[in-house]
């Protein structure tokens, strides 16, 4: 099939059936002929067809569940993979010989690939999803997608809205078209890492929100954290020398705000669980579902001393996770820290088109 001319009556692959990929599929089918849902087991995908469910989410009519991956890749010209970051890379390594160069891939992953690597974690030992991507296919229509976007929220049609993110003008009129609603709005960015790198960070301070929720904090403690937060967000992203375009567009002060809010996010029950008084492994074991949060705490700690410079909440969190740091000790630090934190004053208008 040549994909160089897209239709919505060519079908589109979401590669990934959990909670967000199934949201992300009954989304597009609105705008599609057809949508094919893949996943890994054949069971499930069974399961799928016959119950018309997925994710404990019903699926539009036009929606095909199936196991058949290399069928998907074949008939679909647009791609979006959407499954933890720890899987990531595998996943596309899986499907690079059957990967065309004008395949349009768009993601949704929000994490980051973190080779082996002996002594000191670099910028080099890190990749963003789409990275990756470029990494391990010939694909260079790729693209993402983030935002304020809880799966659960999407399912009820609550307004909202989504940023695509590309270098890529086709990629971005691709994406909107395949994506928009009349209650979700998607705005455009070509700052792709800038927009991957918030919708990763973000998922730190989501668990320091549970944290304080979980000890019993209320709106001046929550508001104090988050203005904290964002002007570390700003800090680590240019001291990896990433621009910051996407900071208060819907990838970095949206998503933030909706992850540290919602007991819909993982990686904020994680810290209330963990301020309840619950330990770091038996929830991490319990758990049938990935906390991003975790990996990347430990990363973005790891890298900020590779620079010499620190990170006071992802440190304080890394304590916490890592270290048995008590979290009413943790939180006095934070206070401490606080008293001496500049905040950034040239911070830029959000990419909203």
């Amino acid at each position: 099939m040549d994909f160089k001319q897209f239709s919505l009556s060519n079908p589109v692959a979401v590669l990934g059936a959990g909670k967000f990929g199934t949201a992300i599929a009954n989304l597009i089918a609105a705008n599609v002929d057809q949508v094919l849902l893949y996943t890994h087991k054949t069971t499930r995908a069974a399961a799928g067809q016959i119950s018309r469910t997925m994710a404990a989410q019903p699926l539009e009519a036009n929606i095909v569940v199936t196991d058949d991956l290399v069928t998907v890749l074949r008939s679909c010209p647009v791609i979006f993979p959407i499954v933890p970051a720890a899987k990531f890379r595998g996943l596309i390594q899986e499907i690079a010989a059957h990967l065309r160069p004008d395949h349009i891939c768009i993601h949704g992953t929000k994490g980051l690939d973190l080779v082996e690597y002996d002594g000191v974690l670099t910028r080099s030992h890190l990749a963003t999803m789409s990275e990756v991507i470029m990494q391990e296919t010939t694909m260079r229509q790729v693209g993402c997608l983030a935002g304020p976007n809880l799966s659960g929220d999407l399912v009820k049609k609550d307004p909202a809205v989504t940023v695509v993110a590309s270098g890529s003008e086709k990629v971005l009129s691709i994406g909107k078209q395949l994506l928009s609603q009349n209650w979700f709005r998607v705005y455009t960015s070509h700052d792709l890492v800038s927009v991957e790198m918030c919708s990763v960070l973000k998922n730190i301070f989501a668990i320091g929100a549970g944290m304080l929720q979980g000890m019993g904090y209320q709106c001046n403690t929550y508001g104090f954290f988050l203005t904290m937060s964002i002007s570390e967000m700003h800090y680590v992203m240019t001291t990896m020398g990433i621009g910051t375009t996407a900071l208060f567009g819907p990838a970095g002060l949206g998503d933030l705000v909706a992850t540290c809010g919602s007991t819909a996010s993982r990686n904020y029950m994680l810290g209330y669980r963990l301020a309840k008084g619950e330990k770091l492994n038996a929830i991490l074991h319990s758990a049938k579902e990935v906390f991003e949060g975790v990996q990347t705490v430990k990363v973005i700690h790891q890298l900020m001393q590779f620079y010499s410079v620190e990170a006071p909440i992802t440190a304080l969190i890394y304590r916490i996770l890592f270290e048995e740091l008590p979290l009413k000790k943790g939180l006095s630090y934070l206070m401490r820290t606080s008293e001496s934190a500049t905040y950034p004053t040239d911070l830029p208008p959000p990419i909203l088109n």
